[in-house]
């Protein structure tokens, strides 16, 4: 079996994201055949925002919505995005679909110290910081 460079950046960030955890799940998402088929959406709604309404966008609707990130990585095939919020910092992680196209798979907040963070309050602290409209 070969395995393009792609395939192992998009895997280098699943190991180090797996390497950074305590072990507690803080995000949510999208995976496998569900996410390869995804349409990204160009916009996010405008009620209020929710972790889980940040998956499946296009990065140019997050950016829209949260303005540029203050972190950004890209690698072959996968984008992540960070942003900064009071004690915890927010990870978009983007992939691209079948189409060929980047769309966020995943999202998760980790404590500035480490661990987990709950989404909800980080996405909050984000907004806050940002001074970005909750809806």
């Amino acid at each position: 079996m070969r395995i393009g460079i792609s395939s192992l950046a998009v895997l280098s960030l699943i190991l180090v994201a797996g390497c950074a955890s305590d072990g507690a799940r803080s995000g949510v998402g999208l995976s496998g055949a569900a996410f390869a088929r995804v349409e990204p959406s160009r916009q996010i709604g405008s009620g209020p925002l929710a972790p889980q309404s940040l998956v499946g966008v296009a990065p140019e609707a997050l950016s829209a919505r949260l303005g540029a990130p203050d972190f950004r990585r890209v690698e072959p095939g996968a984008e992540v995005w960070q942003y900064a919020g009071g004690a915890c910092n927010l990870f978009v992680y983007f992939y691209k679909t079948d189409a060929d196209v980047l769309a966020s798979s995943y999202v998760d907040a980790r404590k500035r110290e480490g661990g987990a963070a709950d989404p909800n309050a980080c996405l909050a602290g984000v907004l806050t910081k940002r001074n970005v409209p909750v809806s």
